[in-house]
């Protein structure tokens, strides 16, 4: 192994962090240009078709709604001032349930927003030429722009990327500005009458779909790491952010509703194609479309890059595959969460029609807000300090729950039987994958100190072998190799640094010297015996379920450890932690010679039933193989014994004479005795190697009461006990 372990371990061991460059003018922008998207150009039709000249109300009595959430929002960005917005609050303070919960929604509903501005691009870029598509080339027009803007935002030129952001989100701001100016040269009122032409309900009604157009201030919070001055910067950029959209909103609605009939917006793909014609004369189309193009484009790329970061979190808090979790060394990007929400917003355009995006969107975002506002309202009850002094603010989380749960109660009954689907989905993915996966990344922290990548389609055999005791590391390697030069595989090994407390993992690994010798005299003696290894040093709150978590997550087949040297408070060995504890097939070896002189010329091999069997002779023909040692298969009777426990004994035997496969030679002896553990310690001088399998667990019974653990501590000879997980055990 090539590899310079030391300087690799300093180099994983400081993780990869955003770069801190944007200000409050950036962070606006970024506000601003998921804020003026597809909500005014693509759906004030649908809204004005759902609530007639009654969409002005809608639009200025969604804005306040949603500013109640924004004041929210930045009271806790101010408090929690880290990437991830709503999700990081949630899971923060309400744990795992609860910010899964959030961050699934949020990353639903970001991915969904994206393909809706997507799709404003396309339509907008298409009336920009003058001519009509099919509907599948304008869906393929969505799905080219998505990817490209996820390609483009994998680039490292930050500099480059935000001017052109800039570019493009305030060009948008600008074009709708004079849209509305020059449109009030033309209003007339008449055009907003009935006011109310399905009531109040259909104004309500419009709410539900129009409030994707005022979530764009949480993506600010998204990026907090990548901001300057985060706690002050980041709710300032909220605020305004949402001012302004809130205004350019309005006016529009107005300038809309009075300029054009609203039966003609509710009917047009493109309806601000039609106030523009109005406004600026033939030609005008032209000028809106280059606006829809900008602000389609801008919330795009805004989107696209926020649902990123609160992705990544979600990766490194291991929610989310580990992969998204994880920044490019060169980019400094979260590449595999920006390819991963690109990839989804093509197939969320190739697969579902703009009403049931613009639905489930709303549905997505509302339901992430409600565990925020639960996040808050707990906050400022367990930390009485954190409180506003002002008695308004305090009544936010309770204020923005009431008017949350009010919206989703506007949808109807196709959004709310979507949304129910994907509840569904989230709380198996929560509790089929993503929470024991987060509960073991918040118990450790593993370190692969291997650069050589992996990756087969065919599941590999893995041995894991736990380090500490330099007497017995060796004596493990050895051992471990010669079971796999009977299956192949390799070898991973483990040396952990126990963390205590709250203590950071990266920051107790930096102190983690002596653990990292473990490492690297595994490393030296594996090079003089040409064991492939992969080395892993952990950092975890407890070294036993450091152990078992590393041998889940790495696939383990085996398990193997030495055998305790110490006996006071056994209970509470690691050894014995593991034993109960493991899901996995485990191996202690107790090693009674000096593993550089270890001879084996006889192994026995303790046959008490069926239910260690497989593990037990795969042992004995692993090391009577490559030791060309003979096997001697043990077992014993009572002096009483009758016919039915004779022949329950052969029946043991034979079955293990059918499953030892082996080259090796063997002997059967079948003895009687009233004391079996004692007989076999006192045989045990014969042997160089003695197998036993653990007895299942006997409520009642410490392990150092079992027969097993009283052959391993007592026999002449080197012992090796196994316990065969329950899932393969053959009973």
């Amino acid at each position: 192994m090539a590899v310079d372990i030391q300087a690799l371990f300093n180099k994983k061991i400081k993780p990869l962090k955003f770069e801190r460059s944007i200000g409050l003018f950036g962070a606006t922008t970024i506000g601003v240009g998921a804020l003026l998207g597809a909500g005014i150009y693509v759906l004030i039709g649908t809204a004005a078709n759902e609530a007639g000249p009654s969409v002005i109300f809608s639009y200025i009595l969604c804005g306040f709604l949603a500013f109640v959430t924004t004041l929210m929002y930045a009271e806790l960005s101010r408090i929690i001032p880290r990437s991830g917005g709503g999700y990081t609050y949630a899971y923060d303070i309400l744990g795992s349930l609860g910010g899964f919960t959030t961050g699934w929604f949020l990353a639903l509903g970001s991915i969904l927003a994206s393909s809706l501005y997507a799709i404003g691009f396309a339509e907008y870029a298409v009336s920009l030429t003058g001519s009509e598509l099919p509907h599948y080339l304008v869906r393929s027009i969505a799905i080219g722009i998505t990817l490209l803007i996820t390609l483009f935002n994998l680039r490292p030129s930050r500099e480059t990327k935000f001017n052109l952001q800039n570019w493009i989100v305030w060009g948008n701001v600008g074009i709708l500005l004079v849209l509305i100016i020059l449109s009030f040269f033309f209003l007339d009122v008449e055009k907003a009458k009935p006011v109310f032409p399905h009531g109040f309900g259909g104004t309500l009604g419009a709410i539900s779909l129009i409030y994707i157009s005022f979530f764009g201030y949480q993506l600010i919070a998204n990026n907090a790491d990548e901001i300057i001055e985060p706690e002050k910067t980041v709710p300032k950029a909220m605020k305004l952010s949402m001012i302004i959209a809130i205004a350019i909103y309005a006016l529009v609605a107005i300038a809309a509703i009075m300029t054009v009939s609203w039966k003609e917006l509710a009917e047009s793909h493109a309806p601000l194609v039609l106030v523009a014609n109005k406004s600026f004369g033939g030609k005008g189309w032209v000028i809106i479309s280059l606006g829809g193009v900008l602000a389609s484009l801008g919330a795009l790329s805004s989107t696209l890059v926020s649902q990123s970061r609160q992705s990544y979190s979600m990766g490194k808090d291991r929610f989310f595959p580990d992969a998204i979790g994880k920044l490019n060394e060169k980019t400094k990007q979260p590449q595999w969460a920006l390819i991963t929400g690109g990839v989804l917003t093509s197939l969320a355009l190739a697969s579902f029609s703009l009403e049931t995006i613009a639905k489930v969107t709303n549905f997505s975002l509302l339901l992430s807000l409600l565990p925020v506002s639960l996040a808050m309202r707990k906050l400022y009850k367990n930390n009485p300090a954190v409180k506003p002094k002002a008695k308004w603010k305090r009544m936010l989380p309770e204020v923005s729950l009431v008017i949350n749960v009010a919206l989703l109660f506007t949808m109807d009954i196709f959004s709310l039987a979507l949304g129910q689907q994907l509840v569904i989905a989230g709380a198996l993915i929560y509790f089929f994958y993503s929470r024991g996966r987060e509960k073991t990344g918040r118990e450790g922290l593993n370190i692969v100190l291997d650069e050589q990548k992996r990756f087969s389609f065919f599941k590999q055999n893995k041995i894991l072998v736990p380090m500490s005791n330099p007497d017995t590391q060796k004596a493990l390697l050895m051992f471990s190799n010669t079971l796999l030069s009977k299956k192949g595989g390799e070898i991973v090994v483990l040396a952990i640094k126990n963390v205590p407390g709250q203590m950071d993992f990266y920051e107790a690994l930096s102190e983690a010297e002596e653990t990292l010798e473990v490492i690297k005299r595994s490393i030296e003696f594996a090079k003089t015996q040409n064991i492939r290894l992969k080395p892993i040093i952990r950092a975890s709150r407890k070294i036993s379920q450091g152990i078992v978590n590393v041998a889940r997550e790495e696939g383990s087949d085996l398990i193997i450890m030495g055998f305790p040297t110490e006996e006071s408070n056994f209970k509470d060995t690691i050894f014995n932690q593991v034993l109960r504890s493991a899901h996995t097939d485990l191996l202690v070896l107790h090693l009674k010679t000096d593993p550089e002189t270890f001879v084996a010329e006889k192994i026995g091999v303790y046959i008490r039933d069926t239910h260690n069997l497989h593990l037990m002779l795969m042992c004995a023909t692993a090391v009577a193989e490559k030791r060309k040692a003979r096997i001697v298969l043990i077992s014993f009777l009572p002096p009483d014994y009758n016919r039915q426990q004779k022949i329950k004994a052969d029946k043991v035997l034979i079955e293990s004479l059918e499953s030892l496969k082996s080259t090796a030679l063997y002997d059967i002896k079948l003895n009687v005795s009233d004391n079996p553990v004692e007989e076999l310690i006192r045989m045990s001088a014969d042997f160089d190697v003695l197998i036993v399998g653990k007895e299942p667990r006997n409520p009642g019974k410490t392990i150092e009461d079992s027969p097993a653990f009283q052959i391993v501590s007592d026999a002449k000879c080197t012992v090796v006990m196994v316990k065969t997980a329950r899932r393969f055990a053959k009973r």
